[in-house]
């Protein structure tokens, strides 16, 4: 993986001119309690405040959060694993700076590193990457297809806008392709129909960069920000959501910010309304629920290690502007959804499992180790993620 990055000065002597260790720009209280954050931080902080600069400048250059969000969400959906699947698929973009959400999107990526298994209608609005296909329904594929194995479903069809290229079999009752379809000469292409038809050796594809020597790695970041960040600038306590009961709402401005834990049997909220990263080292576990509250002009990149349980009901950002959030998560801890939740950002957790329950709508992207889910998902990638480095600085 390539990520652009930069050298910058260290945040915190940019944060020396801006504020005084006295200034109350954390602010912890009661649900219905409004903001207090001084006017000298809310004039450092307009505009989303600076771009967030992530790593150690000691060891090397300053990662910019936008850069990387773009770097690795490009996809709708990535798998390190196969993808096996009991009920409907569908997979399509919008983008959140025109507008919300409206079905009929096209795009919205999809990559398998392993093979992709459906018991039920698959719809991929963008391209898809896999390492081969067996299908029991129906797949529709709105871009491109680029499979490392066959294509097996006597039983079923599959409709391909683009190019196809599959370097096995094609198996099914019927194949229509609406580009070229490149099958090598030692396999079937089987009763495809296609505009052109090359007998070729097919280029094996991974999509998804999981390999542990290449893949980005959540862990050093969380580990250098657990003593680099602006808390001591802020007078934040990192403990401060230790201990969650009843309701309680943090608001953090703009800058990076430590968290040793969220947990608790309350419900906790977190308001971001500037350039926000938060690292927690010891993870989320609440009984009650999580609310993850970002709008205009704030973003959120979440660092997560510790694990991630949430007992009741889960709301990650808004569906009207999930490219605004951001959650990073290391370790092999299974993240579960609970039926009801709301998860409207983009994940990354090359190293665990994501466990959907019910029917799952997802507004952003997912890139996780393996997914498991229980009734019928839907994901709408909001490509406004691509741009998300465009405040990032190019020298």
């Amino acid at each position: 993986m390539r990520l652009r990055i930069t050298r910058f000065m260290p945040w915190a002597a940019m944060l020396g001119a801006a504020c005084t260790v006295s200034d109350p720009v954390a602010t912890l209280h009661s649900h219905d309690a409004g903001s207090d954050i001084p006017d000298a931080w809310a004039e450092h902080c307009a505009d989303s405040g600076p771009p967030l600069l992530l790593g150690n400048s000691a060891s090397g250059p300053l990662l910019c959060s936008g850069q990387l969000a773009e770097t690795l969400f490009r996809r709708a959906a990535c798998s390190c694993e196969g993808l096996s699947l009991s009920a409907p698929f569908a997979v399509d973009a919008f983008r959140s700076s025109l507008g919300p959400y409206a079905p009929g999107g096209t795009g919205g990526d999809v990559g398998v590193n392993g093979g992709l298994s459906a018991n039920d209608r698959v719809t991929v609005g963008g391209s898809l990457q896999v390492g081969g296909v067996q299908l029991s329904s129906p797949l529709t594929v709105g871009g491109s297809l680029d499979s490392n194995g066959a294509l097996s479903g006597p039983g079923t069809s599959a409709i391909v806008a683009g190019d196809a290229r599959v370097n096995g079999d094609v198996a099914l009752a019927a194949l229509t392709v609406g580009g070229v379809l490149t099958v090598p000469p030692e396999f079937s292409p089987g009763p495809a129909q296609a505009s052109e038809l090359r007998r070729e050796p097919v280029p094996a594809v991974t999509p998804c960069d999981c390999a542990e020597a290449s893949r980005f790695n959540p862990a050093a970041l969380i580990a250098h920000h657990t003593v680099d960040n602006d808390n001591v600038a802020i007078g934040l306590d990192p403990a401060t959501l230790e201990g969650v009961t009843g309701e309680r709402v943090l608001e953090l401005p703009c800058g990076r910010f430590l968290l040793t834990r969220i947990a608790g049997p309350g419900h906790a909220t977190l308001r971001i309304r500037g350039r926000t990263a938060l690292f927690i080292p010891g993870g989320v576990d609440l009984v009650e629920a999580l609310t993850v509250d970002v709008q205009p002009p704030g973003e959120l990149d979440l660092f997560l290690a510790g694990g991630f349980v949430v007992s009741g009901q889960l709301t990650l950002g808004s569906a009207a502007l999930p490219s605004r959030v951001r959650v990073y998560v290391a370790g092999t801890q299974a993240l579960d959804i609970s039926a009801g939740s709301t998860l409207a950002g983009n994940l990354y957790a090359p190293q665990a499992q994501l466990n959907l329950s019910g029917n799952a709508e997802v507004f952003g992207s997912l890139f996780v180790r393996h997914l498991e889910a229980s009734g019928a998902v839907q994901i709408h990638h909001d490509t406004d993620v691509l741009n998300a480095g465009a405040a990032c600085p190019t020298h």
